[in-house]
């Protein structure tokens, strides 16, 4: 009888084992430093944003148990979004807007890298794909606009989109059975 509620549990674990990796492979110091992604709140979540919407593309083409698992990593990130605003001080009754608009935001981002990555790889139309997805939210989260590459002169979009790529073929080469396991191959940016 309580099967359903041993199989949440064993997904919500399996995602919080997965998420951690997630956010270690968002903060690399490169994405800020050297390909000039903004170090603020909006640029963190935007590479945050980017690897949970990569892993959870990659597990929902791993089946009925991976699109739960997918599904359970983006409550994760949900869950996360929602301790880290109680802590920065944000009231309780504005915590669940800010955490609905994360959400959205996130499943947005799902959306337009899946079209971004559809484009073939290795072009540099891929790296505008991935770039039309990427440059107006980082953009208009910090100035309201909606930027092309131009208007954010210090972003490095073909590294970026050259780490998306990799990102993106490194997790679809790995075994579904690895995916749903949690070993997923999350790599460092090229220096």
């Amino acid at each position: 009888m309580l099967n359903w509620l041993t199989g949440k549990a064993d997904y919500s674990r399996r995602a919080g084992e997965i998420y951690g990796p997630i956010v270690a492979s968002a903060r690399q110091h490169t994405f800020f430093a050297a390909w000039g992604v903004p170090d603020t709140s909006e640029g963190r979540f935007e590479m945050l944003a980017l690897h949970v919407a990569l892993v959870m593309l990659r597990l929902g083409r791993a089946g009925p148990d991976g699109v739960r698992l997918s599904r359970a990593v983006a409550e994760t990130f949900m869950t996360d979004m929602d301790d880290n605003m109680r802590e920065i001080g944000i009231g309780d009754l504005t915590v669940p807007k800010k955490v609905k608009r994360a959400a959205a935001a996130l499943y947005d981002r799902h959306r337009d890298y899946a079209a971004a990555l559809a484009v073939p790889a290795g072009s540099e139309t891929t790296a505008d794909a991935v770039s039309q997805a990427l440059l107006p939210v980082i953009g208009a989260a910090l100035s309201g606009a909606h930027p092309t590459a131009r208007d954010m002169p210090g972003l490095d979009r073909l590294a970026l989109a050259h780490y998306i790529e990799r990102l993106s073929g490194a997790l679809a080469v790995t075994p579904d059975a690895d995916c749903l396991a949690g070993k997923l191959p999350l790599p460092w940016p090229a220096h």
